[in-house]
Parts: C-alpha cells; structure tokens; sequence
C-alpha cells in the first residue's frame, strides 16, 4: 500500500489557483489545516530541514542521521536514503519505504507494522527486537540483515524471520 495524496478542485480551477497557481500548491488537509504538495526536485529533503516536511520525506537524505525514538508514522519516505542511519526504537507505523536505500542502519525495536518496504535494500540492517507485522518486504534486499527471537516476523511468528 503507498500512501498518496489526492487533489480534487470540481472544476473550478479558480478554487486551486487556476493557471496562476505558484509552483508550491496548497490546499486543505483532512484535519482542516493546510496540506503542502513538496517537489522533492525544487524542495530537497535533508537532516536539516526533514522534521519541517513531515510526512513527506521522499528522496530525503538521511544518511547516517540520528533519528532513534522519531515518530515518523505515515511518513512517507519512498526512495530516502537511509544508510547507517540511528532509527532505534522509531515508530514507522504504515509507513512507506519503497526503494529506500537503507543499508547498514539500526532499526532495533523499531515499530515497521504494516510498513511498505517494497525493494527497500535493507543490507546488513538491525531489526533485533523491532515489530514487522504485516510490513511487505516484496523485492527487499535482506542480505546480512539481522533479526532474533524479539523480533516479530510480518507473519506475527517471533524470529528469526530469514
């Protein structure tokens, strides 16, 4: 499952800005607040600026960021860049990391369920004591991964999951 936004204007082009909206496109999010639409090309996601842009953190570097504990639940951070990242203990409930680029990082009791981590290469990655209950790992690279009898498989079995 990917996380998506969809935009509806009813035909009134006027209502989303018409032909003179700005290239940073607003409009109302579900809880009545404004929803920001980021282009990850003209809007870059880094340790800088990543909590500013939450949930969407596609493409977002990330590498060797120190994120243990972080509630990123929902986020999506399709095609990010994960590598040697500190994430223990960090709640990834439902959220999407297809293609993620995650090698060598700490997931230790790291909350992944329902998590999308379709081609995620998650090479040489700690999951030791961390939650995988439904998560789709379909395509991922697992090689060297690590997980125990604390871990929770996405099939809700206690590991290790391969």
């Amino acid at each position: 499952m990917r996380f998506a936004v969809l935009v509806m204007c009813a035909g009134a082009a006027a209502a989303c800005g018409g032909d003179d909206a700005d290239e940073h496109h607003h409009h109302e999010g579900p809880d009545g607040g404004e929803h920001h639409v980021r282009d990850p090309a003209s809007e870059p996601c880094d340790t800088g600026n990543w909590f500013e842009l939450f949930p969407d953190l596609r493409e977002c570097d990330l590498a060797g960021a120190l994120l243990d504990g972080a509630n990123l639940r929902r986020a999506d951070l399709s095609d990010a860049v994960l590598t040697g990242a500190h994430m223990h203990g960090v709640d990834l409930f439902t959220a999407v990391l297809a293609r993620a680029a995650a090698g060598d990082v700490n997931l230790d009791a790291a909350s992944l369920t329902a998590a999308d981590l379709t081609d995620t290469d998650l090479t040489n990655a700690t999951l030791l004591g961390s939650n995988l209950i439904q998560a789709d790992l379909a395509g991922a690279t697992l090689d060297g991964t690590a997980t125990d009898q604390t871990t929770i498989c996405p099939d809700g079995e206690n590991g290790p999951c391969w």
